[in-house]
């Protein structure tokens, strides 16, 4: 009896030593945390929303060359001269050449099934049957064999996106092309869904680096515009100038970003391109008259003026312009508008009618729009001044 308690006050302090234990080492085990994170699916869910919603007015565009990047590639050729075997120099100016419009010339389409209806411009992955027509039938995946099937029409390569401005099929392209450089051909593009469309060259605008286009029918949804730029610290999604593909990331103000910038309520805020600023009220602006005249009929101030970058030293000799954006006159034309408003060499425009101007094109929309006096801020020495100038559009 004396050896069974015993044993059994043994087994009750080894039960409780145990137990001591694994009370104590609970606190060391890894916590697994929720299965499922709401606020980051939540932000998931939004931001796919916002990719959705705005992807609605985006087009993959293919423009041609600026006239100017053509003459530069080929400037090499040039300067070699009769150095370069004739064959070598045929066939680098044929690869300088566009593609064909639409419409004009043979295109070679791969061999396809009746079977199976592909999309031109899809890649397809096929498993084919490696099989005899006796043979019994494989399995369809592991069977078969991986190949291409389709590629990508060779004649459409997208270069840049363009946004859908209206219902009559206006698209405002990010990018600027001479009209010499179109012509009369078309102009390639594909909505989200990957139709594709033709367009004819309205305009474009070389101070705001813009071009419109024309749509041959009516597709997709219109952007909306925003009027003022985001604030700093904003989240907002980056759609890229050069495939339309997206990242979501903080506005800091235009100093790194590229892209055309999208804000949370699904308004296109503007084109950030690498410090410079075009708002979404001035694309429309530049997009209104590129429709009605096919050019920008700009007031002419009368001046020549350069940006002040962050780190340019001016900064340091002028306190009050900070972090503030400005552009500097470094020449007044004579018996222009600025002249006869007494603007000097040296003043730094801040503003056009209220508009803070930060940089060239931000500058050339405002000029645009605008006609008869217009008060400029102006900041000289250590002075804030408001110059009143009698603008003129051209004709």
């Amino acid at each position: 009896m004396r050896i069974a308690r015993s044993a059994r006050a043994s087994i009750a302090r080894w039960a409780a030593t145990l137990a001591a234990l694994l009370w104590l080492a609970a606190p060391l085990r890894a916590d697994p945390g929720p299965t499922t994170r709401p606020l980051l699916e939540e932000l998931n869910r939004q931001t796919r929303e916002l990719y959705r919603q705005v992807q609605g007015g985006v087009f993959r565009v293919q423009l041609p060359p600026p006239r100017w990047a053509s003459g530069y590639a080929m400037a090499p050729l040039d300067r070699w001269g009769k150095k370069l075997d004739p064959e070598v120099r045929r066939k680098l100016i044929e690869e300088e050449r566009l593609p064909p419009a639409p419409g004009t010339g043979a295109a070679t389409q791969p061999a396809v099934s009746d079977a199976v209806s592909l999309a031109p411009h899809a890649t397809y992955i096929v498993v084919r049957q490696d099989r005899a027509d006796d043979e019994p039938r494989r399995d369809p995946l592991l069977g078969g064999k991986l190949e291409l099937d389709a590629k990508p029409d060779p004649s459409f390569s997208p270069n840049t996106i363009g946004l859908l401005m209206d219902d009559e099929g206006d698209v405002l392209v990010p990018a600027y092309v001479e009209r010499e450089a179109v012509g009369e051909q078309l102009v390639r593009m594909a909505g989200s869904d990957g139709s594709r469309i033709n367009a004819r060259f309205v305009g474009s605008d070389r101070q705001t680096g813009l071009t419109l286009l024309r749509a041959e029918k009516s597709a997709g949804k219109p952007v909306r515009l925003a009027e003022g730029r985001p604030a700093a610290g904003s989240l907002v999604l980056c759609l890229s100038p050069r495939d339309g593909s997206g990242r979501l990331g903080l506005w800091t103000d235009g100093g790194g970003e590229s892209g055309v910038i999208v804000a949370t309520d699904g308004q296109v805020a503007g084109v950030a391109r690498y410090g410079q600023f075009l708002s979404g009220s001035a694309c429309k602006l530049i997009a209104r008259q590129l429709m009605e005249y096919g050019a920008v009929r700009r007031a002419t101030l009368g001046v020549l003026i350069t940006e002040i970058r962050a780190d340019d030293p001016l900064r340091r000799q002028q306190p009050l312009l900070g972090r503030r954006t400005a552009m500097r006159i470094d020449q007044v034309i004579k018996d222009s508008a600025a002249d006869k408003a007494g603007l000097k060499p040296g003043d730094l425009l801040l503003a056009v009618a209220g508009d803070a101007v930060t940089d060239i094109p931000s500058f050339a929309a405002a000029i645009a729009a605008r006609s008869g006096p217009t008060e400029l801020q102006v900041l000289r020495g250590e002075q804030v001044l408001a110059v009143e100038v009698d603008l003129r559009q051209q004709k």
